[in-house]
């Protein structure tokens, strides 16, 4: 069971880092100059620092940072291990998120989108107003239908019919 474990374990971290490289490339990601430590790290390393000291972790996740108490009771110190506040992993995402942006192109890119949108006409066939263009719809082809052929009669069947 260790055996397949491991080898799971290594497909898993070689496939996400794999597929974070590509996105890096498409997205623009890989440009930063190095200014971010958590952008420039493999996901499979980030997860391995973090779950090297998960008790770390969980003890800040469990300290509450805000005001905002549960009425009736005192404040506790160490925390209550049923109340998780998350806001710091938040807020360093949302700090690299900004340090990652350039103002300047995602302006120019924002109002080159805009300018662009005002120009886009619609799609319109301008003879259809007024009844000036035919309007019809094709009908599916019959199934299984056999055009009518026409039968000879057979001479001595006039005779046949005198008789009976």
């Amino acid at each position: 069971m260790q055996k397949v474990q491991t080898r799971i374990t290594l497909f898993r971290n070689t496939e996400i880092d794999k597929w974070q490289r590509k996105t890096q490339v498409t997205t623009g990601a890989a440009a930063l100059k190095g200014r971010l430590h958590a952008f420039n790290q493999n996901i499979s390393d980030q997860v391995a620092g973090y779950m090297r000291d998960p008790s770390r972790m969980i003890n800040r996740m469990y300290l509450r940072k805000s005001d905002v108490g549960v009425f009736g009771e005192g404040k506790d110190v160490e925390g209550d291990p049923e109340l998780i506040d998350d806001s710091e992993f938040y807020h360093q995402l949302l700090k690299e998120f900004l340090e990652s942006c350039d103002t300047g192109a995602s302006e120019s890119a924002f109002y080159a989108l805009r300018k662009k949108q005002h120009k886009k006409r619609k799609l319109v066939d301008r003879r259809a107003s007024k009844s000036r263009k035919i309007r019809y719809s094709v009908h599916e082809k019959i199934a299984n239908f056999m055009a009518p052929v026409p039968m000879t009669v057979p001479p001595m069947a006039s005779k046949l019919f005198e008789n009976l």
